[in-house]
């Protein structure tokens, strides 16, 4: 059965990484990777700060994201340069979780550096934090820099980890289904106008929905896989920090970006 892998971060190792990259398991879950009590005031802090709508869909997030700056590059690096003044007001005195995954991620791959990435002296923004209200949700979709990133450096990058620190559960909803189908760039004829794929293009994929996720838990997909966040459906917003980790083989380089 294809199933996530569930570890916590001391018994993370390379194997359990690259298992990802080889259609073994859908999900890499790391168990209270920060604790209830951080994330609680994380999520406190980020109530106190101002949103900005994402996508077509209207999700709440803090920082901006890569493929909404396709053609607008120096446009992104602008709002990554004003996210990060909101950044440092949320984690104020507190431990960055990009950090901790850096440290964790250097300790699986040790000949690797790993940073967030930069361009022309400019800095990608690290990560994004996303708020899903009570009826909100993420369509089938899948992010692949190397297709869609050709603007940046970046996009030449051997291999892709979508990394996402799970804040805030909502009571209901807000499942994350990943599916056994990688994108190809003949699925392009199944994208929709504004954001997403067509369901047609997974109706006969195996799949696995991940229904069981805490705050503090670390959750490590494939991105090239389709996944989807189902609908929102309790009163509790269920609030998200995500990261993408790019791997240059050759370089033994490790860069970190949103």
């Amino acid at each position: 059965m294809w199933k996530p892998l569930e570890i916590n971060t001391s018994s993370i190792n390379k194997e359990s990484i690259e298992l990802l990259f080889s259609d073994e398991t859908p999900a890499v879950i790391i168990r209270n990777f920060y604790g209830k009590k951080y994330c609680k005031t994380v999520v406190n802090r980020i109530k106190e700060q101002k949103f900005e709508n994402f996508q077509n869909q209207k999700l709440n997030h803090i920082g901006p994201f890569l493929m909404s700056f396709i053609t607008k590059k120096n446009q992104y690096f602008d709002e990554a340069k004003l996210a990060d003044k909101t950044f440092n007001r949320i984690f104020y005195e507190l431990p960055l979780p990009s950090e901790r995954l850096y440290k964790t991620m250097s300790k699986v791959y040790p000949q690797n550096s790993i940073s967030v990435a930069s361009e022309s002296q400019n800095r990608f923004s690290p990560f994004v934090i996303r708020i899903h209200d009570k009826g909100k949700l993420i369509p089938i979709h899948r992010d692949n820099v190397g297709y869609e990133g050709k603007e940046y450096g970046i996009s030449n990058i051997d291999k892709q980890l979508s990394c996402v620190l799970h804040l805030q559960e909502s009571e209901l909803g807000g499942n994350l289904i990943i599916y056994r189908r990688q994108w190809t760039k003949k699925d392009e004829k199944f994208r929709k106008i504004d954001f997403g794929y067509s369901s047609d293009l997974i109706s006969s994929s195996e799949f696995y929905k991940i229904s069981n996720l805490e705050s503090g838990d670390l959750v490590l997909i494939n991105p090239n896989y389709y996944h989807e966040v189902t609908t929102i459906e309790g009163e509790t917003p269920r609030v998200t920090l995500g990261m993408f980790l790019g791997f240059y083989e050759i370089e033994n380089k490790i860069v970190a970006w949103v």
